[in-house]
């Protein structure tokens, strides 16, 4: 009897020991915690500016004095994202209090839109402007996923062959010069009027510019809403 109830004490000390363990490894150590959300974060902001095929290394720096178990799985929460290759992210031990941070510098790369052949200044671009390449990403909402692709888009400056295509190199073509004869439209319930006037300013697509109308010799601020046109605001 006495062999039988240590034999069962050691089987159920031997179980014991194996559930704690399991639960152990199952639970995520800190900076598995923090680099779950890391990626987690990465990836939405990726998913957000239409980039696909994301690759991401992730490297976190723990501090010194990080606990090396928490008896409660590890809370972590991003303090600043701006920037993917220096994050700060908070992480916390619910069962004792500790707090601490974590940096996590990350490498991304993902498909973005680059400049098929060398394109001019100024001139609007087509799909056969744009191809597609892998490419660092340090800031995801400064480039061109193929959802939505930069067509339309004129360079403000010289752009080199692969280079990636950026939103801040880029702005809607200009559709009116100064001196050209425009037409003023107005839409109305269905009904449609237009008159001629002469722009008194260049005017790129969605910009508001000055225009005279040339039967009555008024100036009135307008949008300029496609090629040649203008709606009054007025």
């Amino acid at each position: 009897m006495a062999m039988f109830s240590k034999n069962r004490y050691a089987a159920a000390a031997w179980l014991l020991a194996s559930l704690s363990s399991t639960a152990a490894h199952a639970a995520p150590s800190a900076p598995q915690a923090v680099e779950a959300q890391a990626d987690k974060l990465i990836r939405q902001r990726l998913a957000d500016a239409g980039l696909e095929q994301p690759d991401i290394k992730l490297q976190s720096l723990p501090p010194r004095d990080l606990p090396s178990a928490c008896a409660a799985p590890w809370l972590a929460e991003a303090s600043d994202s701006r920037a993917f290759s220096r994050m700060r992210f908070d992480i916390a031990c619910p069962a004792s209090g500790w707090r601490g941070v974590f940096i996590v510098r990350a490498a991304v790369s993902a498909r973005v839109a680059v400049a098929a052949r060398d394109l001019p200044s100024g001139a609007a671009l087509s799909a056969e402007d744009i191809s597609w390449a892998r490419r660092p990403v340090t800031d995801s909402a400064d480039l061109f996923g193929s959802s939505a692709p930069p067509i339309g888009l004129a360079p403000r400056g010289a752009i080199r062959q692969d280079q990636a295509l950026r939103r801040r190199q880029l702005q809607p073509p200009q559709w009116v010069k100064r001196g050209d004869i425009v037409n003023i439209t107005i839409r109305q319930n269905g009904i449609e009027v237009s008159n001629a006037g002469e722009a008194l300013a260049n005017g790129r697509e969605g910009e508001t510019i000055r225009v005279r109308s040339p039967a009555s010799g008024k100036i009135l601020r307008a949008r300029v809403s496609a090629e040649g046109e203008v709606t009054p605001l007025e």
